[in-house]
This record gives structure tokens, sequence and C-alpha cells, in this order.
């Protein structure tokens, strides 16, 4: 009889999500037990292989109701999307760098060699869309250098520009 209760509650399928459900809520597993007790769920406390048994199918079933809602935020998500075909583009030109560095090194001839200058354009290609993917293409550089920058000289038109202000309105004080 034991055993006959005890594939009858694992394969309650109803009765395994909705356990899966309360630990994905975070009920612990005396909550979920009284819980099944108290509604009559299951047959009693007695028989541990069948609440054992319970468990960890809804265990199995809620770990994989997880990935199933982390995989359906992460489809929904613009920037993990983002992100992930950025790693892939990443991945796919190091794999691309890869070969163009072995086929250079196996070049021996002209027509070879060819072949290679072909990859480097097409790595270039791949460089340049991105570029355009990820919006450096597009962004202004945050510092531009001046070569001929001198810091001093700026320094003393900012003092002698407050220098003048200050003493415009001393006068004007003084009238």
């Amino acid at each position: 009889m034991v055993g006959d209760s005890e594939i009858a509650l694992a394969d309650d399928e109803a009765l395994v999500r909705w356990v899966a459900n309360l630990l994905i809520h975070g009920h612990t597993e005396s909550e979920i037990r009284r819980r099944l007790l108290e509604n009559s769920l299951i047959p009693s406390a007695d028989h541990p292989e069948q609440w054992r048994s319970l468990m960890s199918s809804a265990q199995r079933v809620a770990g994989d109701m997880r990935w199933l809602i982390l995989a359906k935020a992460e489809l929904n998500d613009g920037d993990w999307l983002r992100l992930d075909s950025y790693a892939r583009r990443k991945r796919s030109m190091a794999r691309l760098e890869a070969v163009i560095e072995s086929a250079h090194g196996l070049a021996d001839s002209v027509s070879q060699l060819n072949s290679v200058s072909f990859m480097v354009g097409g790595l270039m290609k791949a460089q340049d869309s991105m570029d355009s993917f990820t919006g450096a293409k597009e962004a202004a550089p945050l510092v531009q250098v001046n070569v001929g920058y001198d810091p001093l000289a700026q320094f003393r038109e900012v003092i002698q520009s407050e220098a003048v202000i200050l003493s415009d309105a001393d006068s004007d004080e003084e009238e």
C-alpha cells in the first residue's frame, strides 16, 4: 500500500507543481508538509519515503520553473540581449583573429597571402560592425588632447580675468 501511494504522490503532477510553487515562494519543507497534512493531500506524516519522493520531484520542477522564469526574463530584456549579442560577436571576432594568425603563418605563396588579406578585410568589417552595434562609432571622445595646450597660461588667464572683475567691482563700490 505504501508503494502505491508513494507512486501516486510523486506522479501527481498537480500536487508536485503546487509544492514546487510553494518552494519557489520561499516556504520551508515543514510549512509545506503541515499545509499538505491540514488539507489532507498526503495520508499522514508516517511515510517519510513518500515525503522524500514528493519533495525531490517538487524541487526538480521548481528548479525547472526558475530556469524558465529567468530565460523568459532574459528574452524580454533588451540590455541582456544586447550583452549576449556583444559577447557572441566578441567570441566570433576572437576566433576569426586566431584563424587569420594561423593562416598567415601557413601561407606559402602570394595567392595564399591574398586570402589572408581578404580575411583581414573581413575582420575589419566585423570590427566596424561591432563598433556601430555598441555605439562606439558615433561616440565622441570624452577628452580631447590639445598638444599645444599650456595649463599655466590658462591658469594665468583665469586669475587675470578674475582680478579684473574684482577690481571693477571694487571701483564700482567706491563710487
